[in-house]
């Protein structure tokens, strides 16, 4: 059964400390990719190429919200984007299901301000490993 979005949360764990990153508005989909690799031989019966799978690519996560200079994730983003380590991020949906990577913060921007606008954060998380959904 299709479920809402509302309440779907990422955190990430930093010495030891799961901190939930707040004022989120959306965070992209998780989507793996892999390489082909061409195994056509020159003998192909059917004349068309064969592949097999290659390595897998888990791409990266784009994450959107309000800026908030009191939010604990939100200033852990900024600090992990500085120190560019790769730490365990997972996304919970309401249904409580989770996925569970490690990323380093790739970018890090804060919103432009507008007449009638509020300040917004996006942050681009860039996956290395593997991915578990729980």
């Amino acid at each position: 059964m299709p479920q809402k979005a509302m309440g779907t949360k990422i955190s990430c764990t930093f010495n030891k400390q799961e901190t939930t990153i707040g004022c989120l508005r959306s965070i992209s989909e998780i989507k793996a990719d892999s390489d082909a690799i061409d195994v056509t031989t020159l003998d192909a019966a059917d004349g068309c190429k064969t592949y097999i799978q290659g390595y897998k690519d888990l791409g990266e996560v784009t994450i959107e919200g309000f800026h908030d200079k009191g939010n604990d994730g939100q200033t852990l983003l900024r600090s992990l984007y500085q120190s560019g380590q790769a730490v365990p991020f997972t996304v919970t949906f309401p249904d409580t299901s989770a996925v569970s990577f490690t990323a380093f913060v790739k970018s890090h921007a804060l919103g432009a301000a507008s007449v009638d606008g509020a300040v917004g954060f996006t942050a681009v998380l860039r996956l290395t490993g593997g991915v578990t959904l729980k």
